[in-house]
């Protein structure tokens, strides 16, 4: 909550001031449910988001779908929140925005009408939810090796690298975002000192593939005079400055259009990457994953199979099982 930016709690504030002077009696239950769930809200901006003025309308009208969207998924994924449970963190942050309308402090809503609520039963999913297979894996890396390629692909170094570091890694997009040259340990295969989820510090690996790629970007943005610390660049004004995270965002779903996906997120990659290595090994997973719960990682980062594939991996147990009974006997 400290490192929240602090005009988005006063605007919430006032909010809250407005809303309990009309309606007292609800003071102590109602709004307090609404500030807690705005508060996750303010907390997920703050970590996804770079902290963004929760008024600004340049922001809200470019990116408020992307971000609410994100923030299901995160409700869903990370949280473990079931639906009724999502409708109401989205209902919080809805009033706020229908009072911020009224009081003429935005033009409109930023997302009414235009987002989903949950609905049906526990199965289905608002968000698309993308485990890449090791096909469409491939095909995305055999794009992005074209980049030294003058004309034969629309994607650059930065995408190439952005993709790699991120599917090795199963990493989160804050940690994409907070990747810096002075944590890169070239020898160790990893970054350093990343700050990630709830301000927990992790490293972030990478294959040799990787590395050697790593270390042409590095000759690549020296060549290019790029003196700023983030991995990820972009120049503003004539200064070098780090990549924002919609901007980060907005290169991953660019990438899913390779494999032909029209949303595709950055959690995709990490989804994708664990689920891969959780068909090998369910522990190391959960390992890659940073998560505290094997649940976790089973639940929400493994494709699940449908019934006649399940059905055939009892077959193929049952024919096993019988085979070696025979060879017993």
């Amino acid at each position: 909550m400290e490192q929240i930016n602090p005009g988005n709690i006063k605007e919430y504030q006032r909010y809250l001031k407005t809303s309990i002077v009309k309606n007292r009696d609800v003071a102590k239950t109602t709004y307090k449910v609404y500030e807690s769930n705005f508060n996750i809200f303010l907390c997920f901006i703050m970590e996804r988001w770079d902290n963004f003025d929760i008024l600004d309308e340049e922001f809200l009208d470019e990116n408020m779908i992307d971000v609410m969207e994100d923030y299901i998924v995160f409700l869903q994924e990370e949280l473990g929140n079931n639906k009724k449970t999502i409708n109401n963190k989205i209902a919080a942050v809805s009033s706020f925005y229908m009072w911020a309308a009224k009081r003429r402090k935005i033009k409109s809503h930023p997302f009414e009408n235009k987002l989903d609520r949950m609905k049906g039963a526990n199965d289905e999913k608002i968000i698309a939810e993308y485990f890449l297979s090791l096909e469409e894996i491939e095909e995305i890396s055999q794009e992005l090796s074209l980049v030294d390629e003058e004309g034969a692909t629309d994607y650059d170094k930065q995408d190439q690298i952005m993709w790699h570091v991120a599917y090795d890694s199963a990493c989160r997009i804050g940690a994409l975002k907070g990747l810096k040259i002075s944590n890169l340990d070239l020898e160790g295969n990893r970054f350093v000192g990343v700050r990630e989820k709830r301000g927990k510090i992790v490293s972030v690996p990478f294959t040799d593939e990787t590395r050697a790629l790593l270390e042409q970007f590095v000759e690549y943005r020296e060549a290019k005079g790029v003196d700023c610390d983030e991995l990820f660049f972009v120049q503003l004004g004539g200064e070098w400055k780090g990549m924002s995270t919609q901007s980060i965002y907005n290169r991953v779903v660019k990438i899913g259009h390779i494999v032909g996906l029209g949303d595709f997120r950055p959690h995709c990659i990490r989804k994708s990457r664990i689920n891969q290595v959780a068909k090998f090994d369910i522990n190391l997973a959960k390992t890659l994953a940073n998560h505290e719960s094997l649940d976790t990682t089973s639940r929400f980062y493994t494709e699940k199979k449908d019934q006649s594939e399940t059905l055939d991996s009892i077959i193929e147990l049952e024919r096993k099982g019988s085979k070696k009974n025979s060879e017993t006997h």
